[in-house]
């Protein structure tokens, strides 16, 4: 997202012949002044001539007559540089983005690019490419409803929606979209079959930003899942280990709450059920379970059993 925003950040100035204020950036790319600011700081450090000026007439303003390198694209093209290339080529942006690039790179003599691979998806996992995407951009880029039926566990339902945004996490593709009356809701496009558009447009929520939705929504379910709160006692030097076996902001938050004692953390812990809290914590060095018993327990059968069938 922050990347995308610096790219916003050079087309809007690239594209004035007057300053604009921080507020009105601000306001255009949904972030607060504060961010606007970091990010001048963040350009100026890649090269970019920011400069801003207070006072009545003041703003902000590239320097002289510099010139972004991403002036002279179409709007698809600077779409397909926006969402990167790992979404592009799902969405259909491909040779949109081969055209941006080959844009880019002629007015620059930067060769850094060629030396860094984005690989997204996980080791190994299939990459799937949903064809519903076609007809999800359709809806999103002409503020049209969305008609699908979608399948959730054993269950498949009609669904009415208002897309709002898509994400790719990993290779897999979801909508963020809003039912009728509803609040925003995420749904995986690859259990969606049948997508057709509404006739008519409709209205997006002035309030809603993508980002600010899925760090919420990411928070939310990581919260929603861990109906077991396990107290624990973890050696400084493991709590690497600990967020690396259960990552997320509900495992930084517990920690950050711990209490310290002879370089050992006390601390509660929500986590999933038992099964999974134990195969989690057994990667952990030190690793003492305090609470609930049955947690103990089967975290030292667990062990037992691991240790006999490693014995020397």
């Amino acid at each position: 997202m922050k990347a995308a925003r610096l790219v916003s950040e050079i087309v809007i100035l690239s594209a004035r012949a007057v300053p604009i204020t921080a507020a009105s950036l601000a306001a255009r790319l949904e972030v607060t002044e504060r961010t606007v600011y970091r990010d001048l700081g963040e350009l100026s450090r890649m090269g970019v001539p920011v400069v801003a000026e207070s006072g009545p007439g003041g703003g902000i303003s590239l320097l002289g007559g510099w010139t972004s390198p991403l002036s002279g694209m179409t709007s698809d093209e600077l779409d397909s540089v926006l969402i990167g290339g790992l979404a592009a080529a799902d969405l259909g942006f491909s040779a949109e983005l081969a055209t941006a690039r080959e844009k880019i790179l002629s007015e620059t003599d930067s060769v850094f690019s060629s030396n860094v691979l984005v690989d997204g998806p996980d080791w190994f996992m299939a990459k799937e490419s949903p064809e519903e995407l076609s007809v999800i951009v359709t809806a999103l880029r002409s503020h049209r409803g969305l008609d699908f039926d979608y399948q959730n566990r054993a269950r498949t339902k009609a669904r009415t929606v208002l897309p709002l945004g898509l994400v790719v996490k990993s290779g897999r593709w979801y909508l963020v979209a809003q039912p009728p009356g509803g609040t925003p809701r995420t749904y995986r496009v690859s259990r969606i079959s049948s997508p057709t558009l509404h006739s008519g447009s409709m209205t997006r929520p002035t309030d809603f930003h993508l980002g600010d939705y899925w760090t919420r929504s990411q928070i939310k379910f990581d919260r929603a899942i861990r109906s077991t709160n396990v107290r624990l006692r973890i050696p400084m030097t493991s709590l690497t280990d600990l967020q690396r076996a259960i990552p997320g902001q509900v495992t930084a938050e517990a920690i950050e709450a711990g209490s310290v004692t002879d370089d050992v953390c006390s601390l509660d812990l929500p986590m999933e059920p038992l099964e999974i809290a134990v195969s989690q914590l057994i990667t952990v060095p030190g690793a003492e379970v305090i609470s609930p018993f049955e947690v103990r327990v089967a975290l030292y059968e667990r062990a037992r059993q691991v240790a006999q069938c490693n014995a020397p």
